[in-house]
């Protein structure tokens, strides 16, 4: 099989990267391969480098993004990374503009800049919880807009890693873009799993570091704690039959006047290792940390990306290239439906906007568009007689309609009548999603569906002829030199 492409910006030590390919083991479960490969990975800070490097075949490169000449970056499909989140900034200017306080803040600027100039078939944004809240909940739908201006649909979702088999309770947003509709439609995000599926903080201790007295906190850290702790409502001890608390990149310094999380045993406070961070996060015991100090393996873990939860990520997607991949062979696969309200809530008003470039007589003619998309649909003969004497000038689908359509490229629209075939050739103006309560008040108005507003551009062949419909005997997803062609 094919291998898809990755670049990986802001890489860390590599728990991003680890997930996205697969190939290793955890806590007895083996999580495979998947079809994608790392091709090209960044970032500034030397030490997560070198841990990088002792656990990959490929190798980072130390390196600030905004240095990147994008032009020598090799070929990928995908972009990845998570982007600083602290330092955006929202402009008064009508409308509103996305900005930022520092330089921390460009380097979102930078993965989108990529994104422009090199139209990867996917990319996939982590962050923390707290940028859904940035500027007062401002930044974050600018932050969606301008990866979708960049070209892409996208999807997102905040995921807590304890439902994917990761002993911790950490949220991150993770926002999807898919370049084709095709893809965007059949990618989902993974389910949770059972309660009796997932991990606690019991699976990840090791017991022979209850002997290491350098994890221990000293009395005097302990008093300190206690004269306080009414006041602080802090020193978080974990529970073994529990997830831990998000665990961050100041467990080198955790302190027990703080929210960072400890572990008790017989009655004294101790930190975590670094290899039980690492497991709490999800790395196996196989990736190496040792080749930097203690202190730097503590920070490049707490600002790792779990590698179980981004496995599951990145198994999703590995069921859309796959599926396109049994499609493009020939090979029978199942089409799954279209969800109306996935759809909906990512394009609210427009899925394609076509009315910029009508086939006119002052504009291109049909025939210098037959490149452009054109789905054939089954179509009821009283909405066919309707649409040709002018009654009507909206089509809605009905309650199904595959997912492997390709929304944001349709142009042309050709009425499929049963028993006969097709004949007559409608431009698309307008592609979304509503309902026919819009014209029918009894309607329910949450039976959504696609709605398709149609101009009549002319009868293609002279009598009605008969083509295979070859998504359920329903539809065919085409061109308009195809369907001349026949």
């Amino acid at each position: 099989m094919e291998k898809i492409k990755v670049a990986s910006l802001f890489c860390g030590c590599g728990g991003m990267d680890l997930g996205i390919l697969g190939g290793f083991s955890y806590l007895g479960k083996e999580y495979e391969r998947t079809p994608f490969e790392i091709v090209y990975s960044v970032d500034n800070d030397p030490y997560c480098t070198q841990i990088y490097n002792d656990n990959f075949e490929h190798k980072c490169i130390v390196k600030d993004v905004r240095e990147i000449d994008i032009s020598q970056m090799p070929d990928f499909d995908m972009l990845i990374g998570g982007f600083p989140c602290q330092s955006f900034s929202i402009s008064a200017q009508n409308p509103p503009r996305l900005g930022y306080k520092d330089e921390r803040g460009m380097l979102f600027f930078e993965m989108v800049k990529i994104l422009n100039k090199r139209h990867p078939r996917f990319f996939i944004a982590e962050n923390v919880k707290g940028l859904l809240s940035a500027n007062k909940g401002k930044a974050f739908p600018m932050i969606i807009k301008e990866f979708k201006n960049a070209g892409y649909h996208v999807t997102y979702k905040l995921l807590n890693a304890w439902g994917y088999g990761v002993p911790q309770k950490r949220e991150r947003i993770i926002i999807v873009g898919c370049r084709e509709m095709e893809d965007f439609s059949n990618f989902h995000f993974p389910r949770e799993l059972q309660f009796n599926e997932r991990k606690v903080l019991k699976n990840v201790i090791i017991e022979s570091e209850d002997k290491n007295e350098d994890l221990f906190f000293s009395e005097k850290a302990v008093a300190g704690m206690i004269a306080v702790k009414e006041k602080m409502n802090k020193g978080r001890v974990m529970k073994l039959d529990e997830p831990c608390n998000t665990i961050s990149a100041h467990l080198s310094k955790v302190s027990l006047n703080s929210t960072d999380p400890v572990f008790m045993v017989n009655g004294r406070y101790r930190r975590f290792s670094t290899r039980e961070a690492a497991r709490i996060q999800s790395f196996p015991d196989s990736f190496v940390l040792d080749s930097v100090s203690t202190n730097r393996q503590y920070k490049a873990i707490g600002n790792a990306v779990p590698p179980v939860l981004m496995w599951y990520i990145s198994n999703s997607l590995s069921l859309v290239v796959n599926g396109a991949m049994q499609m493009s062979k020939n090979i029978p696969v199942r089409i799954k439906q279209l969800d109306f309200h996935h759809v909906f809530e990512q394009n609210p008003e427009k899925i394609v906007d076509n009315t910029s470039i009508p086939p006119t007589p002052s504009r291109p003619k049909p025939q210098e568009l037959r490149d452009n998309n054109l789905l054939v649909s089954l179509v009821k003969k009283d909405t066919i007689d309707l649409l040709l004497d002018g009654s009507i000038n909206i089509y809605y689908t009905g309650k199904k309609f595959p997912s492997t359509v390709a929304l944001n490229h349709l142009y042309y629209f050709m009425p499929y009548r049963k028993g006969k075939g097709i004949r007559d050739l409608y431009y698309i103006k307008v592609a979304r999603v509503g309902s026919k309560h819009e014209v029918h008040p009894e309607a329910d108005p949450n039976d959504l569906r696609l709605v398709f507003e149609i101009e009549f551009v002319k009868q293609l062949f002279p009598d009605y002829k008969p083509i295979e419909l070859k998504i359920w005997h329903a539809f065919t997803d085409t061109t308009l030199s195809k369907i001349i062609e026949l």
